[in-house]
Formats: structure tokens, sequence, C-alpha cells
């Protein structure tokens, strides 16, 4: 790859370089520089997605999942032919089985959707349409979601646990990176992430860590002015609601067992 240059200008050469000249060149190297790291981020992040989609693709044949043919959709109406990238035939697996099975169980078992109305419709328009938006709520709300289910009803296959580690790394490196280069560019984007690791974490036991996403969640939502600020959809922003709650009432009983009661 051809190295380019950047030629600075100056009128008196052969005089001292004034403070604000020096400022100049200073921040020109720094633009550069952060420039660098962040397409190294990006590559990164790149890479270890094409690893672990290669790493689907040699086992996913041999577990034994039945799932119907997965289309490639054509339709340019078709919400998922219009991705953040093109997906691997593993991962429309993954998201056509999050679509048949993880999600009508999701529907029928969790309280976010304890009342009537068109459920499906909502996750799939407010939840994988995100998801089909932005390669890292990909990974963590369908593809992370999905092989975490499966394990369920697979434990301990080996396959699947390797799976939610490499899903779990990337996404937790992708959002701290994300807040950490734009702490004043939070969005409901980075809420609508971690989100979906404290839902990972409760579904896996670890209500601890959980119970940290959901402070990080709630942060974010107080440092951006409330949860219509930022731009939650009424998905979203009912499970922040229900998530305070829990919170509040998870503080309210760690002050009665630490009073006794």
């Amino acid at each position: 790859m051809a190295r380019r240059f950047q030629f600075v200008s100056a009128s008196t050469p052969t005089e001292r370089v004034s403070s604000e000249s020096r400022k100049s060149n200073h921040s020109h190297v720094m633009r550069h520089v952060h420039a660098r790291k962040r397409r190294l981020r990006t590559q990164r992040y790149q890479d270890e997605l094409i690893n672990a989609g290669m790493e689907v693709d040699q086992t996913i044949s041999q577990i034994g999942l039945c799932s119907p043919p997965i289309p490639r959709f054509a339709s340019s109406g078709d919400p998922f032919s219009s991705s953040a990238r093109p997906l691997s035939s593993e991962e429309y697996f993954l998201l056509d089985y999050y679509i048949q099975v993880v999600l009508p169980y999701s529907i029928g078992h969790c309280r976010l959707f304890d009342f009537a109305g068109d459920h499906q419709n909502q996750m799939l328009r407010e939840w994988v349409g995100l998801a089909v938006n932005d390669d890292v709520f990909m990974t963590v709300a369908i593809l992370l979601s999905t092989c975490r289910y499966i394990l369920h009803a697979r434990p301990g296959d080996p396959f699947f646990t390797r799976m939610v580690l490499c899903y779990q790394q990337i996404s937790l490196r992708s959002l701290r990176l994300e807040i950490e280069s734009t702490p004043t560019c939070i969005n409901a984007m980075s809420v609508a992430k971690a989100l979906a690791l404290a839902i990972d974490e409760m579904n896996s036991g670890e209500q601890s860590i959980a119970r940290k996403h959901l402070q990080g969640v709630l942060a974010m939502v107080q440092f951006s002015g409330g949860p219509r600020s930022i731009g939650l959809t009424s998905l979203l922003e009912r499970m922040y609601h229900i998530f305070l709650r829990e919170l509040r009432l998870l503080d309210q009983r760690i002050e009665q067992i630490a009073a006794g009661w």
C-alpha cells in the first residue's frame, strides 16, 4: 500500500515556527493518529466477525439443528436486504432461527409483552430492524441471543459455548470503544446494545453483571436528558422503565436485608 505524505507549507521556513503554527501542525498529526486508530479498530472488529463466521461455517452442519431453508432475500422491499453488511449463510441461519423460534418464545414468556398488542411486528420493526442496520447490535441482539438459546437446549455444547464467548467479547469491546471514543454521541443504538447485553446476562443467570449493564443504561439515558431526548423507540423505552423499576426494587431489597427485615 502506497504511503501518502502531507506537506505543511511555511511562508518563512528559516524563521522560528510560531506557537500557532506548531498547534496547527500538532492538531493535524493528532487527527491522522486518531483516524488510523479508528481504522485499525474497525478492521480488527471485521476480522473477528469473519473468523467467527468461518468457525460457524465449519461446524454448523455437524450439530444436527433443523431449520427451514433460509432464503436469500432479493426483494428491495425486504428489510433484511439492506443490512449494514452482507450476512453469511451461517448468520442467516442464526437470524432465521431467532425469528422462527427465539422471538415467539420471548414474546410468550417475557413480561414486556404481558398486554394485548402486535408484539411480533413491534419486535421485528424495533429490535430486529435495528440489528440489520448495525453490525454490533446484530451480534449481541440476534447472534449471541440465538446461540445462548440453543445452548440452553444443548448445555455444555463446546461450539456454542465458544460462540457465546466470542460474540460477548466482540459486543463488549465494541460498545466500550464506542462510548470511549464519542461519549457525547450516545444515542438510542448505544442504549439498545447495553440493554441487549443486560438481557443476555440475565438469561444466563449472571444477575450482578446484568445489574452493572443496567446501571450503565441508566447513566447513558440520564446523561442524554431522558428517554425522550435520546430518541428511544416505544419498545426500548418500555424496556428502560421496566429495568428501572427492577433496579430500584433490587436496591430497596438490599436495604431491607441490611436492616434485618
